[in-house]
């Protein structure tokens, strides 16, 4: 009577473990920002049948503020949970082409390497952070006035420009 039991056991903690596995790597990759269509759909999950629906009441709509910008198209969370990771040369060339758009302006902001790039804000933050890191590029300013350069005062001049422009 043990073995099937176990077997059962060994089964359920199998699916569960590759399940949370799939979990986290879609975490990671949302937070790095890089995304992926998957190469195959996963089987349905199954639901467990209620007994009666449950009804929560749904929250008041509320109106977007006429100056914010539309929010971005996203894939659907079937594809988003599943994104296969991506490989190391990929993740390279994202930073090799960050690199190229900072050594070609003269000191960009986040949300203007963001457009040249079409990179997400945390793909583009984490991979200022390994070129921080690496010497490769500078940070002048802060907040909303950082800017990013090949020199510390290139940075610096960029980010007093920004605040001299914000200030008139």
């Amino acid at each position: 009577m043990a073995q099937p039991f176990d077997a059962e056991l060994e089964e359920l903690v199998s699916k569960f473990s590759r399940e949370l596995a799939d979990q986290i790597r879609a975490l990671i990759l949302r937070r790095l920002g890089i995304e992926r269509a998957p190469a195959s759909r996963p089987a349905p999950r199954s639901t467990p049948a209620r007994s009666a629906p449950v009804s929560t009441p749904t929250p008041a709509r509320t109106k977007r503020a006429p100056n914010r910008a539309p929010a971005t198209v996203r894939a659907p969370v079937s594809e988003r949970r599943h994104a296969a990771r991506p490989t190391s040369e990929e993740r390279a060339a994202a930073i090799e082409r960050i690199a190229r758009i900072i050594a070609n302006g003269s000191g960009l902001s986040v949300g203007e390497i963001e457009r040249q790039s079409g990179f997400t804000r945390s793909a583009v933050g984490s991979a200022l952070k390994t070129l921080k890191d690496q010497g490769r590029i500078f940070m002048g300013g802060t907040k909303r006035f950082a800017r990013y350069a090949t020199t510390q005062a290139a940075a610096e001049q960029a980010s007093l420009e920004a605040r001299r422009g914000a200030a008139a």
